[in-house]
């Protein structure tokens, strides 16, 4: 019997997490993360749902961002908004402060812990949600 690829794994400790949380992963959700688990880049939502819909998985767009915004909302996934992808969450199913380096060049990201919020807490101003993305070229495409 063939041993699962590191993407599958990651989409089955996905659902023990969201099962643990009383939250069922539907075969829409576990399609679009695996989908995510899978690709060497971001995907946008339209891409993502031509793929399912090429293989009979996703009847309509609307659906797909629905799952897109609930793995978000789930700490599975991250919105890149500078350049309207979406991406796997390597650091595992928690909520936290991300950063992204996105190379230009080849498309490649990095997830890395983001900064602290509290950092960034002047005057009382209380922050809410941080998306950091910087964009530039990645050492192999300097």
């Amino acid at each position: 019997m063939p041993t699962p690829c590191q993407a599958c794994e990651s989409t089955g400790s996905a659902t023990k997490t969201l099962s643990a949380r009383g939250i069922r992963l539907t075969e829409l959700r576990r399609d679009v993360l695996q989908q995510l688990h899978h690709a060497k880049h971001p995907i946008g939502a339209y891409q993502l749902f031509d793929m399912l819909n090429s293989k009979g998985k996703a009847s309509a767009p609307p659906a797909v961002y629905r799952v897109l915004d609930f793995l978000v909302e789930q700490g599975l996934a991250h919105k890149l908004r500078s350049i309207s992808a979406y991406t796997a969450c390597c650091m595992g199913p928690h909520s936290h402060q991300a950063a992204f380096l996105i190379c230009r060049n080849c498309s490649d990201v990095e997830e890395i812990k983001g900064p602290s919020l509290s950092a960034l807490a002047k005057g009382g101003f209380q922050v809410e949600d941080l998306m950091l993305e910087a964009t530039g070229l990645c050492g192999a495409c300097q």
